[in-house]
């Protein structure tokens, strides 16, 4: 499974129980880098793709999500285990949070195989990092 996260400066995904950003540039990139992957997100952030027909929306996504699915994660619990790409999409701005990402990637086996900037719609620089679980 691989999972893709939207954080702050500080690791940041949401406060008071709402996301704390969105860029349309960026979830186009989203779409573009997962290819025919499925993309499975729960109902709360699949608002912010409504345009989208091809995601897959449900709750338990990770639960249900296969190998090679993608998971967009905002509001949901998560872990490493089992995962074998996370793709870090950060903002370059610091935000209030209250729910922070926080995998220790090196201590889980992860290492960053590609970094790349985009300027998104409502941020000039999102970096977007990808991280590999290393065998």
């Amino acid at each position: 499974m691989k999972l893709i996260f939207c954080i702050s400066k500080d690791n940041g995904m949401m406060f008071f129980g709402k996301r704390q950003s969105k860029d349309a540039v960026l979830r186009q990139w989203i779409l573009e880098y997962i290819g025919s992957s499925k993309l499975w997100m729960s109902q709360y952030s699949a608002k912010q793709f409504e345009e989208i027909a091809e995601i897959c929306v449900d709750d338990d996504y990770i639960i249900k999500a296969g190998k090679d699915d993608y998971c967009f994660v905002e509001d949901k619990s998560y872990s490493a285990e089992g995962v074998n790409e996370i793709v870090l999409c950060k903002w370059n701005r610091a935000y209030p949070g209250d729910k922070f990402f926080d995998i220790d990637l090196k201590a889980n086996g992860f290492k960053k195989s590609n970094s790349v900037d985009i300027a998104g719609s409502s941020h000039e620089k999102i970096t977007i990092e990808i991280y590999t679980k290393q065998v």
